[in-house]
C-alpha cells in the first residue's frame, strides 16, 4: 500500500500501475521525494519543487509548476519537467525527456533516448546509446547565450531532430570557439538567422548528415488517440484497460462552445480520467495540457462536467489505477448556456489566457463610443506594465480615474506613502466636526451610522479598528499599481487620480479569513466603491463569498480577483466565480507572454483576462515595480511578481472606463474588455 518509507524521508507507492497527482504540500514531510516503485506509473507533480522517481516500469512523470528533479529509473520512461527550471535523469532504458518551460538540465543516461529542448535554455546530455536531440524551432532564440546546448554529441550514433519540416538544407552551421582549441557549432535557421542550439565539442563537419525529422520520435502519445470525430451530441464507447494496455486515448472536436459532460462507468477496477488539450501542439501530454481530471476512488464512476467548454480539439485519457476492467465512456456536448454576465458566446477564448491582455486605449475609447486612442511614446523602464496595457494613451485624453473609488481588499495601505497621499479615500460621514465640535474621525462615534466607528479612511477587519495600516507590504504594492500619483517620482498607477479605499483583511504574515473578505466587500459596496480589487485567493469554495460578489455586481460594482500563482489549469476562488460574476485576472511577463506561474483560464469559458504580473524569477526589472510601506528599509519601492500585481492593472483600467462613461454596467464592462483585448499573448 502507498505510504511513507520506514525512515519517514520518502513517500512510496507500490508495484502496481499507479496514477498519482500530487497536491501542494504533499511531499513537504518527505525530503527524499516520491518513489513510484514497480509498475507503469503516471505521476503528475504539483506547484511545489518536488523530487519524483519512477523506479521500475515504463513511467510517465510530469513535473508541474516549479523546479523539479525527475528520475526515470529502469524502463522506457517519459519525463516532462513542466514549468520552471528542472533536472531530468532518464537512467536506464530508452527514455523521452522533455524539459518543458524553464532552463532545464536533461540527462538521458544509458539507452537510446530522445531529449527535447523546449522553451528556455536547456542543457542536453544524451549519455550512452544512440540518442536523438530535438531542437524545436518554436524555441529558437537570437542570443547564443540563451540557446539550448548539446554537450556530448556522438556523430557516429546520435542524431539531431528538427521540427516544422526543417531539413539540413534549411540550416546554417556556424563554427564558433568558446575556449581555445575547442570547436563548437551554432545551428541557425537559414531564412531567419534564429538559433536552434549549440553543439559543444563538434565541428560543422561532424554534424553533416545527422539531421532527421523529429516527427517520428516527438510526441507520439496523442497522435495515437482514437479519433471520435465531431462531438455535437452524445457518443458512447465501450473499451477496457489492463496491465498490457494501461491507458486509452480518444480525440474529439467541438465546432462550437458547448456544455460538455463525460462519464466513465461500469467499472470492476479503479481507473482515472483526464481531459486534455494539446496547447503547444507537440502531440504529447504536458502538465499544462491537463485541463480537467477525475480521480474517484474504488469503483465509483468518473465524471467531468464543464459548462461553456470552448470550441476546439480535445483528448480524453482513461488510465488504469489498479487492475483490469471494462468500462463505458459517455461523452456529450450541447449548445452552451449563456448568461448575460458570461462571455462564452464570444470567439477567441483561450484555455491559458482567456480573452487576452487588457487594452486600456481600446477599452476606454469604446466605453465612450470613440475610435481607439492613438499610440503615445512609452514611459519605459519600470513603468513597462502601464505601457503594455496602453494606459498612457488614455491619460493623454485627460482620463486618469477622477471620481472613481477603488476598494483594495488586502493587507492594508501605507497611507503616508508620498506616492499615495492625496489618493486615499475619505469617508465624508466621518470627517469634519460633530455637533459638539469634536473631530468626527476620532470622536468614538459612528457618525454616519454604517456600523463602523471613526472609519474615516476605511477599516481594519483583522484587528477590528479604523487604522488599515499595512504591516505586510502587499496591499501598498497593489495600491500603487492602481493609483500612484503621476508626479514623476517612483511609479504612476494605472488610474493615477482614482481614490483608494483601504480595507485590511490580511495580517502581517499575509494570511486572512474569508469572512473578513466578505465583510470588506459588503463595506465597499455600502460606502461608494465602484471597483473592488481582490489580489488574493485560495482553493476553498464559499457560497457566502459568491453571494457577496453577486450582491456587489447587482449594484453595478466590479469585483476583480487574482487567478493564482500555482500554474494550475484553473483559477483560485473567488476568481473562479467569474463564470458568473466578477473578473479573473492572470499574468503576463514583460515581453507580453503568458507567465509560467499563472493559473490558466481553464476549459470553461469565464471572464478571464491577463495583465502585467512579471516573470516570477529574481526580484528585478522583469517583475512589477511599485510602492511599499515607508517602514521598509531603503527607498519605498520594490519588485514583486504574481497575478496579484496583474489585478490592479485591470482594476485601474475599469476605473478609467467608468470615468469615461459612468453609466457602464458590469456586463458592458466585461464585453468591452473582451472585445478589445489583445489575444496575441
Amino acid at each position: 500500500m502507498p505510504g511513507p518509507s520506514p525512515d519517514g524521508r520518502s513517500y512510496l507507492l507500490d508495484n502496481s500501475p499507479n496514477s498519482f497527482t500530487l497536491t501542494p504540500g504533499f511531499l513537504t514531510p518527505y525530503p527524499n521525494g516520491l518513489f513510484a516503485l514497480g509498475g507503469n506509473d503516471f505521476i503528475v507533480g504539483s506547484s511545489d519543487a518536488e523530487i519524483i522517481s519512477g523506479d521500475d516500469g515504463n513511467d510517465r512523470l510530469l513535473g508541474g509548476g516549479n523546479s523539479d528533479t525527475l528520475f526515470g529509473g529502469v524502463g522506457n520512461d517519459l519525463l516532462n519537467g513542466g514549468a520552471s527550471s528542472d533536472i531530468l535523469f532518464g537512467d536506464s532504458g530508452s527514455d523521452t525527456l522533455q524539459g518543458g518551460r524553464g532552463d532545464d538540465a536533461l540527462s538521458g543516461g544509458a539507452g537510446s533516448d530522445v531529449l527535447v529542448g523546449d522553451a528556455g535554455k536547456d542543457t542536453l546530455t544524451g549519455g550512452l546509446g544512440s540518442d536523438i536531440f530535438v531542437l524545436r524551432s518554436d524555441s529558437a532564440v537570437s542570443d547564443p547565450a540563451a540557446a539550448d546546448m548539446i554537450t556530448d554529441f556522438n556523430s557516429f550514433v546520435d542524431s539531431i531532430g528538427l521540427t516544422d519540416n526543417l531539413t539540413e538544407a534549411d540550416l546554417i552551421l556556424e563554427e564558433i570557439s568558446l575556449a581555445p582549441g575547442i570547436s563548437n557549432t551554432l545551428i541557425k535557421i537559414r531564412g531567419s538567422g534564429a538559433i536552434l542550439g549549440l553543439v559543444a565539442n563538434a565541428s560543422p563537419q561532424d554534424l553533416a548528415d545527422t539531421f532527421i525529422s523529429a516527427s517520428t520520435v516527438l510526441g507520439n502519445q496523442l497522435s495515437q488517440a482514437r479519433d471520435l470525430g465531431v462531438l455535437s451530441g452524445t457518443q458512447t464507447i465501450a473499451d477496457s484497460v489492463s496491465n498490457a494496455r494501461p491507458d486509452d486515448l480518444y480525440r474529439f472536436t467541438m465546432q462550437a462552445n458547448s456544455d460538455f459532460k463525460l462519464t466513465v462507468s461500469g467499472l470492476t477496477a479503479d481507473v482515472d480520467v483526464a481531459l486534455i488539450k494539446d496547447i503547444n501542439g507537440d502531440n504529447s501530454i504536458d502538465f499544462t495540457d491537463i485541463i480537467a481530471s477525475s480521480q474517484e476512488s474504488g469503483l465509483s464512476p468518473e465524471s467531468i462536467d464543464i459548462n461553456g467548454l470552448t470550441a476546439g480539439t480535445y483528448y480524453v485519457r482513461i488510465y488504469q489505477f489498479q487492475g483490469t476492467t471494462n468500462f463505458t465512456l459517455n461523452l456529450s456536448a450541447t449548445p452552451a448556456t449563456v448568461s448575460a454576465n458570461n462571455l462564452s458566446n464570444l470567439q477567441g477564448f483561450d484555455t491559458r489566457f482567456g480573452f487576452g491582455l487588457v487594452n486600456a486605449a481600446a477599452a476606454v475609447a469604446a466605453s465612450q463610443g470613440s475610435p481607439t486612442f492613438p499610440d503615445v511614446p512609452d514611459l519605459g523602464g519600470d513603468e513597462w506594465g502601464r505601457d503594455l496595457i496602453k494606459a498612457p494613451e488614455v491619460w493623454a485624453k485627460g482620463l486618469t480615474g477622477d471620481g472613481i473609488v477603488v476598494a483594495v481588499i488586502d493587507s492594508g495601505i501605507d497611507y503616508n506613502h508620498p506616492d499615495l497621499t492625496g489618493n486615499i479615500w475619505s469617508n465624508a460621514g466621518e470627517t469634519g466636526v460633530d455637533a459638539s465640535g469634536r473631530n468626527k474621525a476620532s470622536n468614538g462615534v459612528d457618525d454616519d451610522g454604517n456600523g463602523f466607528v471613526d472609519d474615516f479612511r476605511g477599516w481594519d477587519f483583522v484587528n477590528g479598528d479604523n487604522d488599515p495600516i499595512d504591516d505586510n507590504s502587499h496591499g501598498t504594492h497593489i495600491s500603487g499599481l492602481v493609483a500612484a500619483k503621476r508626479d514623476g517620482v517612483g511609479i504612476t498607477g494605472t488610474a493615477p487620480t482614482a481614490k483608494i479605499m483601504p480595507l485590511k483583511i490580511l495580517n502581517r504574515a499575509g494570511v486572512g479569513r474569508i469572512r473578513d473578505e466578505i465583510n470588506a466587500i459588503n463595506y465597499a459596496v455600502a460606502n461608494g466603491a465602484k471597483v473592488i480589487n481582490v489580489s488574493l485567493g485560495g482553493q476553498q469554495l464559499n457560497n457566502d463569498e459568491l453571494n457577496a460578489i453577486r450582491a456587489a455586481e447587482a449594484k453595478g460594482i466590479m469585483v476583480i480577483s487574482a487567478a493564482g500563482n500555482d500554474a494550475r489549469p484553473q483559477v483560485d476562488y473567488p476568481a473562479r466565480f467569474a463564470d458568473e460574476v466578477g473578473i479573473a485576472v492572470g499574468a503576463v511577463s514583460r515581453n507580453g507572454l503568458f507567465a509560467d506561474f499563472s493559473n490558466r483560464a481553464g476549459a470553461e469559458a469565464l471572464n478571464y483576462f491577463v495583465a502585467p504580473g512579471g516573470d516570477g524569477g529574481r526580484a528585478d526589472s522583469g517583475d512589477v515595480y511599485s510602492t511599499v510601506p515607508l517602514s521598509q528599509p531603503g527607498i519605498p519601492y520594490r519588485y514583486f511578481a504574481g497575478t496579484s500585481m496583474a489585478v490592479p492593472h485591470v482594476a485601474g483600467v475599469i476605473a478609467l472606463m467608468l470615468q469615461a462613461n459612468p453609466n457602464l454596467t458590469p456586463a458592458q464592462i466585461k464585453r468591452i474588455l473582451a472585445e478589445t483585448a489583445n489575444r496575441a499573448v
